[in-house]
């Protein structure tokens, strides 16, 4: 893939220039390159690779010894959704316009805390971004509310 951006040159004035980057999304050509050195070992450790044959072909390698355990989670112990408004009503939606949305936010906010006072043993929340994440932790604890808004820490 080819991707053109604005970047600060490396010289003495630190102007943005446009700069062209080609960009590999196939991750066994990094593999290959690491199999050439005759390495002994790669470890590859994680909760989410499953199926491990799949993986195994993106990377373009053979595993010789390889673990995959089964779940401790029953299906019955989770839950999965999404919720189209927040308590208010207003729409949970993420995309661009309305991430700085502050009813957005508030309502995303109001409608975690929710969940988190009824869900014994905690949550798992997917944001969209880092820096989604980000903004919404700094704009909930900028604006906590004692004992009934959006409180987080």
């Amino acid at each position: 893939r080819v991707h053109i951006h604005l970047e600060k040159s490396w010289g003495a004035d630190k102007l943005h220039a446009p700069t062209l980057s080609y960009w590999c999304f196939i991750p066994g050509m990094a593999f290959r390159m690491l199999k050439a050195l005759n390495l002994r070992s790669i470890l590859l450790t994680s909760g989410t690779l499953a199926p491990l044959d799949s993986f195994a072909h993106e990377l373009q390698l053979q595993f010789d010894i390889s673990l995959e355990n089964p779940h401790i989670i029953q299906a019955s112990q989770v839950w999965v959704g999404v919720l189209a408004q927040g308590p208010s009503g207003h729409p949970l939606c993420s995309n661009y316009q309305a991430r700085n949305d502050i009813e957005y936010k508030e309502d995303l906010g109001n409608a975690v805390a929710n969940f988190a006072r009824i869900v014994p043993d905690g949550l798992l929340v997917f944001f969209p971004s880092y820096g989604v994440l980000e903004m919404c932790l700094k704009h909930w604890r900028e604006n906590e509310k004692g004992g009934g808004g959006s409180t987080m820490s």
